[in-house]
């Protein structure tokens, strides 16, 4: 049974990885970082994923996004404070990233979960290294919104399906909070009424729900749009 992210993390929660828990022999750790290159494909794939799913994957929506198979250089190249974080899973002994067992096969089950979460194929145990970081399976991105010299935008904040209910996308969502909270004086997002379980998790963070979306914004196709108050200063 996978352990509750609750049991992983304590309060202080950054780059750095979560104290290892065991799972049936092998140990389980999340961690939050600033997404990389290598992540793009994967992230890629889980918002694609995500969207299809949900029956959001049209125009007017991020999947139709020009940047999304290159977040991370997108992220970085913004001229204005904007940034993405990706959640990453590792699996194995210890702090080690791979597998438990003593001959690094590991449990084929538990990768190819985390390898099917990231959108990575994986026809048997050796298919997919998940490599020294582990596996994709969230992220979130901040960035300014056009027009405004105080308002960021909350964006693309999604967990794999199947690691939906740990607590990852709270987590995801205060970090990009936190960083919006010393460069912006309030955080808006754009959302959609189908997607109940985001717009509970938006709510209980303080997001106030507005009747319209602010001008500038290229999601036509959503319909709930919130705003939240990040700078106390």
């Amino acid at each position: 049974m996978m352990p509750r992210f609750a049991d992983l993390c304590g309060p202080v929660w950054g780059t750095r990885s979560a104290p290892t828990v065991d799972n049936g022999g092998m140990s389980v750790t999340y961690a939050i970082r600033p997404i990389t290159s290598a992540d793009d494909a994967a992230m890629a794939a889980l918002i694609r994923w995500s969207l299809e799913d949900a029956g959001l994957d049209r125009p007017g929506t991020a999947y139709c996004d020009p940047q999304l198979d290159r977040l991370a250089e997108y992220y970085a190249g913004l001229e204005r404070p904007g940034a993405y974080w990706v959640a990453v899973e590792r699996v194995g002994s210890g702090d080690a990233p791979s597998s438990g067992d003593d001959d690094g096969g590991g449990d084929c089950d538990s990768v190819a979960d985390s390898c099917a979460a990231s959108g990575h194929a994986m026809n048997d145990c050796n298919t997919y290294d998940p490599g020294t970081d582990g596996i994709v399976v969230g992220g979130v991105g901040i960035a300014a919104w056009p027009g405004s010299e105080d308002t960021c935008e909350l964006q693309k904040l999604y967990v794999a399906a199947n690691r939906r209910g740990l607590g990852l996308g709270r987590r995801l969502l205060e970090t990009a909070l936190a960083f919006a909270g010393e460069h912006y004086r309030r955080c808006y997002l754009e959302t959609h009424s189908s997607l109940e379980a985001a717009c509970g998790l938006y709510r209980s963070a303080g997001f106030e729900f507005l009747d319209g979306p602010l001008p500038g914004g290229e999601h036509s196709a959503m319909d709930m749009w919130a705003v939240k108050e990040v700078c106390t200063e």
